[in-house]
């Protein structure tokens, strides 16, 4: 709640009645009991003096011990930095010590940084060996007064010095620590005289709060201040700073945890250029691949990104701190997940196991350097302190007798987690003890926990997966016998392979055919998965045959044949040369006259459908073919029977997508005559125009030819009468002459002749007509 100005008003009286000896020092300062005597002592003498003390004494009695790092007012308000922040304010330059006044001051007023992680405090003007007070807030949990947390030694010939948050109040606090020793401490009693019963930090530690601590730095404010290592100790266990130089602020807030864990893959080390004297995480991602997908022998890196573990991990390193860029010893993080109960999990495990087969895991207690490392780098999500990484990076080998429990092998698939553990409704607790808590050592029936987690927070977690896969090159163009096909010009062999960018290979072209044997050799170039060999054939034409080797140094890896097409995406293609512009052929005939010029364009033995279409449909035709490697072939269409009228018809054939158009020129065909069946029409031949009389008697037909007028009679063609064997002649209508209607006629009768329609005798006529008479009796015709 914020206060009103009268609230400040009665609280500025208050506390002017509390301080009488505000008026002794400078302005805006606060003057302990000590430094007020020794300057009554200065200005008074004789029985004023006396009066003086005895009267200062009582009111000092009844108000509230004067600390600048005393915990605060209840009523005063929260500032916006952290709860429960109370700054101290400078003390006066003299007070119970006989050490002259110090200088110092902070570069910044509020230093942030995040619990559990490492804190750099930075500094200015310290002409000599000074102290840190860290500390003096109550404690969330408990509502208690801290005086400290810990001093920490100030060196004049440097600017800055390390806070591991992880550490700090605990028994393993950071290296300049003065629980270590080597601390010049002068502590006081509340008269300003040397304290019995104190005489360094270890007999603070359960008096001061500082021993109280019920786990390590909750996310909070705490008060720093610069001083000359006197001490006031001050009951229930205050600790207070005689003399400040300069104050300032930490900040510590949360842990936070990024759920994704970055995969990739790389090579060993001893195979990248420079070998492991280059062995550094950048080397790693420069000459590594982003895929899941481990190469049998290759190495497989995990990144992990969290916050509130770099204290711990810095501890178990022997080291003040951790820096972004820097490689550790991989036991440091096996001691962060195994040993201390740290609330860190990680755990790789195969989640394919054949039947009866045993799971491969991740064992990193057993593991040795040379299969393990562990780099630090700088967060890439997480917001982090200046200097503090945030991220961190498991590099483990696939080979055999590496850091798994059983071999990994081609086709295994593995799980990874990364977790900071929680149960909700607990918190992480230190053993109980009277003295500064063992900083690794938990409550025995605590459960597994982060030690920053609060009591609603659960387990959080990041998940991936890898696999492992054979060394392999796989080429693109290749035929169903694993023959590589190169084309003729600009040509290359390319392909995927799961073989990493640091090895060097070369690829040899032979050709011995030729009349000087050829050879050449091309380096291979490895890309993200991806390989090309340029292929220097010597001119080849498609369908030559080479001999094709891949080396590894000078380890054979491969020996192929190539092939030489004119397109590997098509290398068995059929293609049409040419087609006449005009073919003849003739009516009724076949188009064995139409020859198509066609020829292997593709390297490779070739089927195909040549297929025709003339005049949009009107004829259509098709030819199957193969062809042998180059082969150029006509081809016509001799089964094909041509029925179309003469003229000129356009024409289209195809070939494997290939197109040419011409023209077919039908022509009349010479060996032919067309008979035409209407009366009158064209003239017909004399003998199909001749008549015989049918006779057995042996009459005879007219020798004349004879032609047959439009009624169909029979007329002489010399417009003569015609004789007949008998001796009768026809009349000039072309009529029969014999009277009887015989052929022959009777002997010596002249009978009238009997003129029928149709140029039959009478005798012919009745025979005829009997005849059909008797079969429309039997009721049907024959």
């Amino acid at each position: 709640m914020t206060a009103t100005p009268d609230d400040e008003t009665d609280r500025s009286e208050r506390s002017r009645a509390a301080k009488p000896c505000d008026t002794a020092g400078p302005k805006g300062t606060d003057v302990t009991l000590p430094a007020c005597l020794r300057r009554l002592s200065t200005t008074l003498c004789g029985t004023t003096a006396l009066v003086v003390l005895v009267a200062v004494i009582v009111v000092v009695a009844t108000a509230p011990a004067a600390a600048d790092l005393s915990a605060p007012d209840p009523e005063s308000p929260t500032e916006p930095f952290g709860p429960n922040a109370v700054t101290a304010e400078p003390t006066a330059g003299d007070g119970p010590s006989d050490r002259p006044a110090i200088n110092g001051s902070f570069v910044r007023p509020t230093y942030t940084g995040i619990a559990g992680d490492t804190v750099e405090i930075r500094y200015n003007d310290i002409d000599e060996k000074r102290y840190l007070l860290i500390g003096g807030n109550r404690l969330t949990d408990t509502g208690g007064s801290v005086g400290y947390t810990d001093v920490v030694v100030l060196q004049s010939d440097s600017n800055n010095v390390t806070i591991n948050t992880r550490l700090l109040g605990t028994d393993n606090s950071t290296a300049e620590s003065c629980r270590e020793g080597g601390c010049d401490l002068d502590f006081r009693d509340e008269d300003g005289n040397p304290h019995d019963n104190v005489e360094d930090l270890s007999d603070l530690s359960g008096a001061t709060g500082a021993g109280g601590l019920a786990r390590p730095l909750v996310p909070e404010r705490y008060r720093l201040a610069i001083t000359n290592g006197t001490f006031v100790v001050e009951e229930p266990g205050v600790v207070t700073p005689v003399e400040t130089a300069a104050q300032s602020d930490l900040l510590l807030t949360k842990p936070t945890f990024h759920d994704e864990i970055e995969v990739f893959t790389t090579a060993d080390s001893n195979d990248i250029e420079g070998g492991a004297d280059n062995k550094s995480l950048s080397t790693l991602e420069q000459n590594g691949l982003d895929r899941t997908a481990v190469t049998k022998g290759d190495r497989v890196v995990l990144g992990f990104e969290s916050t509130g573990i770099w204290g711990a991990l810095s501890y178990f390193a022997d080291k003040e701190s951790l820096q972004a860029g820097q490689a550790v010893d991989h036991t440091v993080l096996t001691k962060l997940i195994d040993d201390k109960q740290e609330g860190v999990s990680l755990r790789v495990r195969q989640t394919n196991p054949e039947m009866n087969e045993p799971r491969s895991k991740l064992d990193l207690s057993e593991a040795d350097p040379e299969d393990v490392s562990l780099f630090i780098a700088g967060a890439e999500e997480l917001e982090t302190g200046d200097s503090t990484p945030g991220r961190l990076y498991l590099v483990l080998d696939t080979s055999d007798g590496g850091p798994f429990t059983e071999d990994p092998e081609p086709g295994d698939e593995f799980s990874v987690e990364f977790a900071l553990e929680g149960t909700e409704g607990q918190r992480y607790a230190f053993a109980d003890t009277d003295e500064p808590p063992a900083a690794f050592e938990p409550r025995s029936d605590a459960p597994e926990q982060f030690p920053y987690w609060e009591t609603a927070d659960g387990t959080v977690s990041a998940e991936a997966s890898f696999s492992i896969q054979e060394r392999y090159f796989e080429y693109d163009h290749v035929t169903e016998d694993g023959e590589l096909l190169v084309e003729a010009s600009g040509g290359a062999v390319t392909g995927t392979t799961t073989i990493l960018p640091p090895i060097e290979m070369s690829a040899t072209f032979v050709d011995d055919k030729r009349d000087e044997p050829f050879r050449s050799e091309s380096q291979v170039e490895l890309s993200e998965g991806n390989f090309s060999i340029s292929a220097d054939l010597g001119g080849a034409d498609p369908g030559t045959r080479l001999n094709y080797e891949l080396y590894d140094g000078t380890t054979l890896r491969d020996s192929r044949t190539v092939i030489v097409v004119d397109d590997t995406d098509d290398p068995d293609r059929l293609a049409i040369d040419g087609v006449p512009q005009n073919a003849t052929v003739a009516e009724g005939g076949n188009l064995s006259a139409l020859g198509i010029d066609v020829r292997n364009a593709g390297g490779l033995e070739g089927e195909g459908t040549l297929a025709l279409d003339v005049a949009d449909g009107n004829l259509t035709t098709a030819r199957e073919l193969t062809l042998s490697s180059n082969e150029s072939r006509t081809v016509s269409f001799p089964s094909a029977t041509v029925r179309l009228d003469p003229g000129e018809y356009p024409f289209t054939t195809t070939l494997d997508g290939d197109q040419r158009n011409g023209t077919l020129v039908v022509a009349e065909n010479p060996a032919r005559t067309t008979i035409d069946d209407d009366d009158g029409g064209a003239d017909t031949n004399d003998a199909e125009n001749s008549s015989s009389s049918g006779d057995d008697d042996a009459n005879s037909t007219a020798t004349d030819a004879n032609s047959t007028d439009a009624g169909g009679n029979s007329t002489a063609t010399d417009s003569a009468d015609a004789t007949n064997s008998d001796g009768n002649t026809s009349n000039p209508n072309g009529n029969s002459s014999d009277p009887t209607g015989d052929s022959g006629g009777r002997d010596s009768e002249d009978e009238p002749t009997t003129f029928l329609p149709f140029g039959i005798g009478t005798r012919e006529t009745l025979i005829g007509t009997a005849l059909v008479g008797a079969v429309h009796l039997l009721g049907h015709w024959v």
